[in-house]
């Protein structure tokens, strides 16, 4: 199983199936942060064998979506103030240096396919698309292909899936025209070679990102709860 398995457009095997839709559900929160992940339950949800089932399970505990504790089994990780910030962290050194390695190593045909990248995103997020959502994770990973450094298209990776339960934490927070415009300043700077200004709209991005999913957290926290669970 891939690490991008989960957003192929067809799942090549079942495990991949039960990867996605299993994923998508603990991003949604519709399965809620620190919830049990019950076998039966999830053969009767996906309706599928135990088999694939445990494999996406497999993967979503290394990616950190899933975690296992002793007398409760699996269970949806749950959502902190302090997890957000470690994760967020941890992405802005290794993203960091990813973008700056891809202005530097950008060719014709990496220009070409980086451009229709970013039109397809920002007319699927403009349009409120449920695909801009993709579109946006293609979009950051294809920038980050570039930088051609396999250790970083491991690890980057993994950080998303549980960062992604963080940015939609911050879009009520944020307005969509802003948003637009640092992705196009991110990809602008890759597409110019400019490692330093690449580097300073990543920043900017996923800045803003932390600072609203945190505002969004401390009102849960306030609220009652120290974990987000819905």
């Amino acid at each position: 199983m891939s690490s991008d398995a989960q957003y192929l457009d067809e799942p090549r095997t079942l495990a991949d199936a039960a990867l996605q839709k299993l994923r998508a559900a603990i991003i949604s929160c519709e399965l809620e942060p620190g919830s049990s992940l019950r076998l039966r339950e999830l053969i009767d949800r996906l309706e599928m064998s135990s088999v694939p089932i445990r494999e996406a399970l497999r993967y979503l505990e290394h990616s950190g979506l899933v975690e296992r504790r002793p007398h409760r089994g699996a269970l949806v990780a749950p959502m902190s103030p302090e997890d957000l910030q470690e994760t967020y962290a941890i992405r802005v050194e290794l993203e960091t240096m990813a973008v700056r390695m891809a202005a530097e190593r950008m060719s014709t045909e990496r220009t070409r396919d980086l451009q229709q990248l970013l039109t397809d995103y920002a007319a699927a997020f403009e349009a409120e698309d449920p695909r801009a959502r993709d579109l946006h994770r293609r979009l950051h990973m294809a920038i980050y292909g570039y930088s051609d450094s396999k250790w970083l298209l491991r690890l980057i990776p993994m950080l998303w899936d549980n960062a992604e339960r963080y940015q939609r934490l911050s879009l009520p927070k944020r307005e969509r025209a802003q948003i637009l415009q640092e992705h196009h300043a991110l990809t602008n700077a890759c597409l110019q070679g400019d490692p330093d200004a690449a580097a300073a709209a990543l920043h900017e991005h996923l800045t803003r990102t932390i600072d609203a999913a945190l505002e969004t957290l401390e009102e849960e926290g306030a609220s009652g709860a120290s974990d987000v669970s819905a």
